[in-house]
C-alpha cells in the first residue's frame, strides 16, 4: 500500500524543489518547449488526484478537528488561497466522484483538467443518471475535440438530455425541471462617485447574438473613422462609444425602422444532435428555444451528409454569400493544423487548390482560415486537400425540406403548449 502522505511530503516535494531550483536560462528551444508542456500536462494530472484526495478529506470531516466553519475555510486558510478558489476545488472534488472515466482519462494525460470542469457543470442531479450511461461517449469527445468543440458537443448534450427529460415529464403530467425555458438575462446601471455609470449584466443567448453583433458593427465603424482621423482607442473605448451610439440611435428611430432579427441555423443530419440548431454565431441553443422567435428569426437549414458535407443551404433568409454560409457551418473554426479555434465569422474563406491553380470555387474547395493563417505565407497551410465533391440531387433537397418542416412543427407545437 503506498504511503500518500510519505509520498507528497517526499517525492512530489523533492520533484518539485529540483524544478524551482532548475535554470530555465540554460535550456534550449526545444527542451524549453517540452518541459512547458509537460509541466502543464502534470498539473493536469495532479488535478485529478487532488480532487479525489479532496472529496475523500471533505466527507471525513477532518477539517472540522480545529473548529473550522467550513471545508472551504479550512483548505483557504492553510494554503493561502482565496475562499472562491477552495470552493471551486471542492465543487470539482465533488462531482468528480460522480466521473470515474474523466479521472481516469484525466489521469492518462488525454483531456485536461477544464474538460473535467466541463463535464462537472453539465452533471446536474437532474442529469446524472443519463450521464452515467453517457459518460464513456462524452470522455470520448473530450479526448479528441478542441476544447471548444468540446464544449459545443456537451452543451448539445445537455440540452437533448433536458429535452428528453422535458417529454417524458409532458406524457406523465409532472412538472419540468429541466430548466430549458426562456430566460431573458438582467442588467443592473449605477452611477459610481464620479458620476460614471457602471454597466453589469447578463443576457441570454438570443439577446446576447443581437446585441454582440450591432456591437461589433458599430465598433468597426468608430474603428476605420479613428483610423482615418489619425484618433487611438483601446476596443473597450470604442464598445463604450458604440453602446453610446446605440442609444442615441434608439432615442431617433423612426417608428417604423426595421428590427434586427436573429438568424437560427438548423442542422439537419443523421447525428445524435438532429433535432438541435444554432445561433449564426455558433451558438448551441435547445429546438424549442425557436418556438418564442419564429415570427421575428431569420431561418436557414443546412442539410449534412455526413460530417463535412453540406448538401443544400436553403434560402429562407435573403443574404448574399450562401456558399461562405454553408463552409462556415461546416468549419466552425479556422482550419489550420494547429488547431486555431479563431470563430468562422472572423476568417476568410481560403481556396484549397488555389484559383491561380484552377481550383473551383466550390464547398468542396474551399476551407475558412483565420487572416493570420491564410493571408501570412510562412504560417499558411499549403499541403492541405480538398473535400470529397458530392453532387447535390432532387432527393437531398426533398428530404431537407421533409426534415425542416417536421422540425418546424415540432417548435411551433411546442410553442402552443409553453405560452
Amino acid at each position: 500500500m503506498v504511503n500518500v502522505a510519505a509520498l507528497l511530503q517526499q517525492d512530489l516535494h523533492t520533484t518539485v524543489d529540483a524544478l524551482c531550483a532548475a535554470d530555465i536560462d540554460q535550456l534550449s528551444g526545444p527542451d524549453l518547449a517540452a518541459a512547458a508542456l509537460a509541466i502543464q500536462r502534470e498539473r493536469h494530472r495532479l488535478a485529478a488526484v487532488s480532487a479525489r484526495i479532496l472529496d475523500r478529506w471533505n466527507s471525513s470531516k477532518l477539517w472540522s478537528v480545529d473548529g473550522s466553519r467550513s471545508a472551504a475555510s479550512c483548505l483557504a486558510r492553510d494554503t493561502h488561497c482565496s475562499k472562491r478558489s477552495a470552493q471551486s476545488e471542492l465543487r470539482r472534488a465533488r462531482t468528480a466522484r460522480h466521473m470515474p472515466e474523466a479521472i481516469t482519462a484525466l489521469m492518462n494525460s488525454e483531456m485536461s483538467a477544464d474538460h473535467l470542469d466541463l463535464l462537472a457543470k453539465a452533471v446536474t442531479p437532474q442529469r446524472r443518471e443519463q450521464f452515467a450511461a453517457d459518460q464513456t461517449l462524452l470522455v470520448n469527445l473530450c479526448r479528441t475535440l478542441s476544447f471548444s468543440d468540446a464544449t459545443k458537443a456537451v452543451t448539445y448534450w445537455c440540452h437533448r438530455v433536458d429535452a428528453d427529460r422535458e417529454r417524458e415529464s409532458e406524457s406523465g403530467n409532472e412538472t419540468s425541471t429541466s430548466g430549458s425555458g426562456d430566460v431573458t438575462g438582467h442588467l443592473h446601471a449605477s452611477t459610481t462617485f464620479n458620476n460614471n455609470l457602471a454597466l453589469t449584466g447578463e443576457l441570454d443567448p438570443i439577446r446576447a447574438a443581437i446585441f454582440a453583433q450591432e456591437l461589433a458593427r458599430l465598433e468597426h465603424e468608430i474603428y476605420l473613422a479613428d483610423t482615418a482621423n489619425g484618433i487611438t482607442r483601446t476596443t473597450s473605448q470604442r464598445n463604450a462609444e458604440a453602446l453610446t451610439q446605440m442609444a442615441i440611435r434608439s432615442a431617433s428611430t423612426p417608428a417604423d425602422a426595421k428590427k434586427p432579427r436573429p438568424l437560427f441555423t438548423v442542422l439537419l443530419g443523421d447525428d445524435t444532435f438532429s433535432h438541435l440548431c444554432e445561433l449564426a454565431n455558433n451558438t448551441v441553443l435547445p429546438s424549442a428555444a425557436l418556438g418564442k422567435w419564429l415570427a421575428e428569426a431569420d431561418l436557414e437549414t443546412v442539410l449534412f451528409d455526413g460530417p463535412s458535407t453540406v448538401i443544400s443551404v436553403s434560402h429562407k433568409r435573403t443574404f448574399t454569400g450562401a456558399l461562405r454560409r454553408a463552409i462556415e457551418v461546416r468549419d466552425r473554426h479556422c482550419t489550420h493544423p494547429s488547431v486555431c479555434d479563431i470563430p468562422a465569422d472572423n476568417c476568410d474563406v481560403d481556396h484549397i487548390v488555389p484559383a491561380s491553380q484552377n481550383g473551383p470555387t466550390s464547398q468542396f474547395n474551399g476551407r475558412m482560415q483565420c487572416p493570420t493563417h491564410n493571408r501570412n505565407h510562412a504560417k499558411h497551410d499549403h499541403g492541405a486537400t480538398p473535400f470529397p465533391h458530392r453532387p447535390v440531387t432532387a432527393l437531398d433537397n426533398i428530404r431537407g425540406r421533409l426534415r425542416w418542416n417536421y422540425n418546424r412543427n415540432y417548435n411551433r407545437n411546442y410553442n402552443d403548449h409553453h405560452p
